[in-house]
């Protein structure tokens, strides 16, 4: 299986990219927001990649990051969603955003999404809200917490970290009731408790 490319990116499209990795170019789909923050053409580039492999037709995914690559696998689990609903969601919403939308069953969240009418929505929550908790082992916020936990992961963000890198640790953290509504005393407690991991 193809997991990641590691190459130049060669073309740009709104739905799909061509990375050309050694001579050979790989046409990988991605989703609009990935291809909204795309860098300029001949820049190096990596892509997390799913393959997809439908009566002998073969088709490659592509993401910028991990999670992103982990939700899209969970959706493509989900009875009756296939890879375009799937692509739809992660371009409507970042994965902390959907997980969140999930846990709090936000059906008219996900209504909003082309291509998830009620039934997908109502199907979305119900398949995946234990899921999405007990995988991650954390609880996730009500939905009046997430503005705080926002400005958080975009305060950790200009400190140069990656989301995927801390998401996890804050929202442990946020479940462990160790987190308030200051950004500021918040971005002490993650950061003092990040050093803590690096340390072992």
């Amino acid at each position: 299986m193809i997991a990641s490319l590691r190459g130049i990116l060669a073309q740009a499209r709104p739905d799909s990219i061509i990375v050309e990795v050694s001579g050979i170019g790989f046409d990988v789909g991605v989703h609009s927001r990935t291809s909204s923050i795309l860098p300029p053409l001949g820049s190096p580039l990596v892509v997390y990649t799913y393959l997809q492999v439908l009566d002998n037709n073969l088709k490659l995914f592509g993401f910028l990051h991990q999670e992103e690559l982990d939700l899209f696998k969970m959706l493509l689990g989900v009875s009756g969603l296939g890879a375009k609903s799937a692509l739809n969601i992660l371009a409507a919403l970042k994965p902390e955003e959907f997980y969140q939308t999930v846990v709090s069953a936000d059906e008219r969240r996900l209504q909003g999404i082309p291509g998830i009418g009620k039934k997908t929505a109502q199907r979305l929550v119900f398949e995946l809200k234990d899921k999405v908790g007990k995988g991650m082992g954390i609880v996730f916020p009500l939905a009046a917490e997430a503005a705080p936990l926002e400005d958080l992961m975009e305060a950790l963000e200009a400190l140069g970290y990656q989301r995927g890198e801390v998401f996890p640790l804050v929202m442990k953290m946020q479940s462990q009731g160790e987190l308030g509504t200051r950004v500021e005393d918040n971005l002490k407690q993650v950061l003092r408790r990040r050093a803590q991991q690096m340390k072992k």
